[in-house]
């Protein structure tokens, strides 16, 4: 069966698995998992080949450097291109990512001049390394060594703020890069316990929102990252700093729906600018992560409603193959995880119809299993959104050592979860399949997993501290493990041509 027909199959089945079932033999909830497993196994193997074939090569020999097609600075090579070199290592080759890929980061720290981003000229490479590189590193990682580059380069730009406000000094006025600062300075706060990170991203939050009447006019990026930046630090200041939340949550529904009345079309999906008239912008998901963030915050659904009418929309024939940035893979692929986002906590079944659509057909190359991307940020976009697609139907389980011949993929239901695993080569595999873990707390210090953008979703995760009964169908064994094995690996044997199923209550 071919990917685009595993996923036809897996849409008739039921929506990724979401769909409880009252037993955990239930056959529609391995069908399910079987179809994942399906989609899954391919686009995972076409990261790996990626990796190998592609990406591994464009580390220079003689400065271990990553150097992709694109411009070789911080904005691009850095920020957009490099973070997921490293999500392509960590999912599919570990020995690649504590080699070759770490040490690309150790040439990145030796060949940057003392005091670089200092200079206030340097802020926009910075932050956006910070943005997009570093924290989507970090969500997967945790206090690694890409930790401390980020937190180096945030002390860095925070050293000489030269904006003066009456607010406080801030490093700049431009939006984007004060729309990145609030992610990345919410994140620091939590994983330091360092209150100047939460003092600096209030000079900001205060700086736009206390005037009052504040809403971007540009939604899509380059200027929508402030919506998402307000969203995640109202969050982080609901635990951490009530009072400045409350003082914020008015301005914030001001903003949210100026941009509903003024930026979106009739079926709730934003354009590139206020106004309603133009392109669609494929940053409209990154923008309801603010949203989501303030219906936590609010304690009720204001705006449940707008979010899933949206995505149910996606069904209409508008938004099959739309060109939002014209035949660039990376309007599709920015679009997809905006949506995955959203649909990370609203499974809405025609969004995720739509989400493996466009997966399949615009960015994965669900038809043509030679093509893969190069490593220019556009295209490295792609095996971004691949990634987070990927283990969506694995509920986040990863399985290693990878091999291009196995599938893997995952169902939920009422009591747990139903896992298909297949090895379809001529050869028996011999593994561990991989749990993931709250990362939002355990790595990010997070009180609740806060919709964010620059993030690996978490599906379904093990506390490291509980106890779960992995069943081996259909010999009915059953053994018990900690969620630390869990994370730690499972030990996975698998005859060649064979499948195993396993349920995890």
């Amino acid at each position: 069966m071919n990917i685009c027909k595993a996923m036809r199959v897996l849409l008739l089945v039921c929506v990724v698995g979401i769909s409880s079932v009252s037993m955990a033999r239930d056959a529609k909830t391995f069908e399910s998992a079987g179809a994942s497993a399906k989609i899954a196994g391919y686009s995972v193997s076409k990261v790996q080949r990626w990796l190998h074939d592609v990406a591994l090569k464009k580390i220079e020999k003689d400065t271990g450097l990553y150097h992709p097609d694109g411009r070789f600075n911080y904005q691009d090579a850095w920020a957009d291109c490099y973070p997921f070199l490293v999500w392509a290592a960590w999912l599919t080759d570990i020995d690649a990512l504590n080699g070759p890929v770490r040490g690309a980061l150790h040439a990145e720290i030796k060949h940057c001049p003392k005091g670089f981003f200092t200079d206030p000229k340097n802020t926009f490479g910075g932050s956006e390394y910070v943005k997009d590189g570093l924290i989507a590193i970090v969500e997967v990682t945790g206090k690694d060594e890409w930790f401390n580059r980020m937190k180096t380069i945030q002390d860095n730009i925070w050293a000489k703020p030269t904006i003066d406000t009456k607010y406080g000094k801030i490093p700049s006025k431009n939006i984007e890069i004060n729309g990145e600062q609030l992610q990345a300075l919410a994140r620091m706060y939590t994983m330091t316990g360092d209150k100047k990170y939460l003092q600096y991203a209030e000079r900001l939050a205060d700086y736009y929102l206390l005037p009052g009447n504040f809403a971007p006019t540009r939604l899509r990026d380059h200027g929508c990252e402030i919506i998402g930046g307000l969203g995640l630090l109202l969050g982080v200041e609901s635990v951490h700093n009530p009072a400045k939340a409350k003082q914020y949550l008015p301005h914030m529904k001001k903003m949210l729906d100026t941009i509903l009345e003024k930026g979106t079309n009739e079926d709730g999906i934003m354009y590139n600018t206020l106004g309603r008239k133009g392109r669609l912008s494929d940053g409209w998901g990154y923008n309801y992560v603010g949203y989501l963030c303030y219906d936590m915050v609010a304690g009720k659904p204001v705006y449940r409603k707008q979010m899933t009418d949206t995505l149910r929309n996606l069904a209409k024939p508008l938004y099959q193959n739309y060109k939002w940035e014209g035949n660039s893979i990376d309007g599709y692929a920015d679009s997809v995880e905006g949506g995955l986002y959203i649909l990370n906590r609203l499974p809405v079944p025609e969004g995720l119809a739509w989400a493996n659509s466009e997966v399949a057909a615009n960015i994965v190359y669900a038809k043509d299993a030679n093509k893969l991307w190069g490593t220019m940020k556009l295209q490295s976009n792609g095996v971004r959104t691949v990634i987070i697609h990927a283990l969506m139907h694995t509920r986040g389980l990863i399985m290693r050592p990878w091999r291009s011949d196995l599938q893997l993929g995952a169902a939920e239901y009422d009591k747990g979860l139903a896992v298909v695993v297949k090895a379809s080569g001529a050869k028996d595999f011999s593994g561990k399949l991989v749990f993931d873990i709250p990362r939002h707390r355990i790595y990010m210090g997070f009180k609740k997993d806060w919709p964010r953008m620059n993030t690996m979703p978490e599906w379904f995760t093990v506390d490291p501290a509980r106890k779960y009964t992995v069943k081996n169908l259909p010999d009915g064994s059953a053994v018990q493990y900690t969620g630390k094995q869990l994370h730690a690996g499972l030990k996975i044997d698998i005859k060649a041509g064979t499948e195993l199923k396993l349920t995890i209550e």
